[in-house]
């Protein structure tokens, strides 16, 4: 794709010449004014005749291309005479267009009516004149209806279909939202550029944004005209109401309101399709990252013109964010409905109820009170089956956020391909076991992949005892490990201490970690598990550490806590776990791993939760040697772990947390929201503590005033009400848990701790 046009500098015309031109080549006798431009040389002409526009062409546009906005103007006024568009005034002898040569170079040039309007405001505008602006953009649509010309197919930067080759740009967006754009690329490769393949196309407009809409002076809610035809081309009709409904959400706090003004308006003249309404908030999101990638590379070009071309650059960035934040989801079913095309309607609450709990079982229970049914999700947010959007602070599978457009591409792609298991040598599997080792200790070297994080650590438990030749293992004091019959035996949380295997022993949980001298402590206490052990005939195989502690309410590691541990695991021969299932993948921060936050090498680490952002995964990693043992004692083997399409999820889940810096993220922002929920905390007595590690926090209350045995369920059920998702979790499950996507932001914090804060206040009051 050629950059030239805007790389290009708009043409150097004196205000005399720009006279000559008009009366010589147009006939038209006047003065003439500059007006402004991106890429061509614009003048007014002012003269007996009427007033007129004076475009002279960048010659880096192919030829004819001014000749192409002629003519579409032409047949569109000839569909509609009374379209508010202008008037082209052909030359003295009849031609669409005419040329000039201007210092040996050839220019086109065109002449069209000046149009009598006031300059359409930038911001908020009242819902009439939203409205208008999606009529009239129907109407010129319509009129557009059958024009072709082989020009219309012109490769322009400005043509969103194209969105993609505009990737290289990235490095001229200012770091602070380089990654909000880049998702956003992700996601129109992945999601949105194929569903422009199914909707209909024509000769669009491609840039009504409000420099290129007029109103009438003495009625702002009427649209005098729509000008510049400049970024004309054949595309999905879609697009052209999608522009214009996203430049008219600027300056609005929710976009919703804008884009149904504008959609429902355009669809009540030119009907669109279900599939057409749900591409507009992509595509209006499409266009505000297109114009920031475009502005700020050409602002590097261009310094001269800087303040036009960075004129509204800011209220695309914001309303990049507010759809970001608001989910195209909501806003595609949101539109769907004002438009009166329709949803799915889903059972009510109580059938949906029931059949999950004949079909699923009692066994399986839901979270909250009042249960969240969802429909979708996409990054931090969630939208239930009514529409309703939820803050996703608790759920640490989606590492890099829910629906990831370049973890999904991935997905899809692969399983399009090739989808098998490891008994076949495919390259992108050992390929991805590399990548992996890589963000480990040299020495942990080799990857068994599993299905999930109970699995690897049931992998682990098999691991230990063929090596060591011992069954005896421990653990924390209220630790989850998982639910196989290993790991659950391994997950007091869940059984309680009065199951535990004899094979198993347990060490202090919160009191231990919570203690100025926790290393310390732990040493006596290891020794002690294994002398426990021993007395019930089992030697130690294994420590087993989940590196955040969540079971056991949420600590960073304590500084030589895990040295003093794996030292005394080591002196008797066993094993040393870290369970990086909760931890791992950055959700620590810097460090990337739990165990590294104690600057010591694990002899194996299971990976499961994010490591697939919410497809099935898991990973065993440990060292040659290790491995080896495991091998002359067990063929290994899972049918569906490691497959190629695991491997391409993984890949691109790595992909995103490097590229979108996730661990220098959730490193900021936790830091960020831990200072802010201390701040809550301050004006709250029932909260004894925050703390936590990266984005993994915990907000302690006081459970032992009168009436508050359960308050840590009665503040995350509190803040469901209010749209945001946390846990309860601990031995008296009084620590909120706070564990969201690391793709949350600071003004998502500052969601949460306003949230939590009032619904305190609320509880307290109860």
């Amino acid at each position: 794709m050629s950059d030239n046009v805007l790389e290009a500098r708009a043409p150097d015309v004196p205000q005399a010449l720009a006279v000559q031109i008009a009366r010589t080549v147009f006939g038209i006798d006047g003065d003439a004014m500059p007006l402004d431009g991106e890429r061509d040389r614009n003048f007014r002409i002012d003269g007996a005749g009427g007033s007129f526009v004076l475009k002279v062409g960048n010659p880096a546009d192919p030829a004819g291309a001014v000749e192409l906005q002629v003519l579409a103007m032409e047949h569109a006024l000839r569909a509609n005479p009374a379209l508010a568009i202008p008037r082209p005034h052909r030359t003295l002898d009849s031609r669409p267009t005419g040329e000039v040569e201007i210092d040996g170079v050839h220019h086109a040039v065109q002449l069209v009516t000046l149009i009598d309007g006031a300059a359409f405001p930038v911001g908020p505008v009242s819902p009439d004149g939203r409205r208008a602006v999606g009529v009239a953009v129907a109407l010129l649509d319509q009129a557009l209806a059958g024009f072709t010309h082989p020009l219309a197919q012109r490769s322009i930067l400005w043509d969103i279909t194209r969105l993609r080759e505009l990737r290289p740009k990235l490095d001229y967006v200012g770091a602070e939202s380089r990654a909000l754009v880049e998702r956003w690329l992700d996601r129109f490769d992945a999601v949105t550029a194929p569903a422009l393949e199914l909707v209909p196309s024509s000769t669009i407009h491609g840039d009504v944004n409000p420099g290129n809409l007029l109103t009438d002076h003495d009625d702002p809610d009427r649209i005098a005209g729509i000008v510049d035809f400049g970024d004309l081309v054949h595309a999905r009709t879609v697009i052209d109401p999608a522009i214009a409904a996203g430049y008219q959400a600027f300056g609005a706090d929710n976009p919703l309101d804008p884009l149904v003004e504008v959609v429902t308006a355009y669809h009540a003249v030119s009907q669109l399709t279900v599939a057409e309404v749900e591409l507009i908030p992509e595509l209006a999101a499409a266009r505000m990252a297109q114009s920031i990638l475009i502005s700020a590379w050409r602002a590097e070009l261009h310094p001269d013109n800087l303040a036009y071309i960075m004129a509204d650059q800011e209220d695309c960035l914001a309303t990049l964010a507010r759809i970001d934040d608001h989910g195209v989801a909501t806003l595609a079913a949101a539109l769907t409905d004002a438009c009166g095309l329709g949803r799915r309607t889903p059972p009510s609450l109580g059938d949906s109820l029931s059949l999950r709990r004949a079909r699923l079982g009692p066994a399986l229970g839901l979270s909250y009170d009042d249960p969240v049914r969802l429909d979708s999700g996409n990054g931090v947010w969630l939208t239930d089956t009514d529409g309703n959007r939820l803050l996703d602070a608790y759920n640490n599978v989606p590492q890099v956020g829910h629906a990831h457009p370049r973890v999904t591409a991935a997905l899809a792609s692969q399983a399009r391909r090739l989808a098998t298991n490891t008994r076949y040598l495919v390259d992108e599997v050992a390929l991805y076991a590399d990548r992996l080792t890589a963000l480990m200790p040299e020495e942990l070297s080799v990857v068994m992949f599993v299905n999930s994080g109970s699995e690897a650590n049931d992998v682990a438990v098999q691991i230990a005892r063929a090596v060591t030749g011992n069954r005896g293992v421990v653990i924390t004091e209220h630790a989850y490990h998982g639910a196989t019959a290993a790991t659950a035996a391994l997950s007091p949380e869940e059984l309680g201490p009065d199951a535990l295997e004899p094979w198993v022993a347990r060490i202090g949980g919160a009191t231990t970690l919570g203690a100025a001298d926790a290393a310390v402590r732990v040493a006596g206490e290891v020794d002690d598990a294994f002398a426990r052990l021993r007395e019930r005939g089992h030697d130690p195989a294994l420590i087993v550490y989940d590196d955040v502690f969540a079971s056991d309410g949420i600590f960073a590691v304590p500084p030589g806590y895990l040295r003093a541990a794996y030292a005394r695991a080591r002196a008797v021969g066993a094993l040393c776990l870290a369970d990086e299932v909760q931890a791992g993948f950055g959700r620590v921060g810097t460090p990337f791993w739990g165990f590294a936050l104690d600057g010591v090498v694990p002899d194996i680490v299971t990976l499961g939760k994010p490591m697939g952002n919410g497809h099935p995964m898991g990973a065993v990693i440990t060292t040659p040697e290790i491995a080896a043992q495991f091998a002359e004692r067990w063929h290994f083997f899972s049918t569906f772990a490691g497959s190629p399409v695991a491997a391409a999820v993984g890949t691109a889940v790595l992909d995103v947390i490097e590229r979108e810096r996730l661990a220098e993220q959730a490193e900021r922002v936790g830091a960020y929201l831990r200072d802010r929920l201390s701040e809550v905390a301050a004006s709250h007595a029932v909260v004894h503590e925050v703390r936590g590690p990266g984005l993994y926090i915990a907000v302690e209350l006081d459970c032992e005033a009168p009436g508050r045995t359960d308050i840590g369920n009665a503040v995350a059920n509190g803040l469901r009400r209010r749209g945001v998702l946390v846990g309860a979790i601990g031995p008296r499950f009084n620590v909120i848990k706070i564990r969201p996507p690391l793709v949350f932001s600071e003004r998502h914090a500052d969601r949460v701790a306003t949230e939590l804060d009032a619904t305190l206040k609320a509880v307290m009051r109860q």
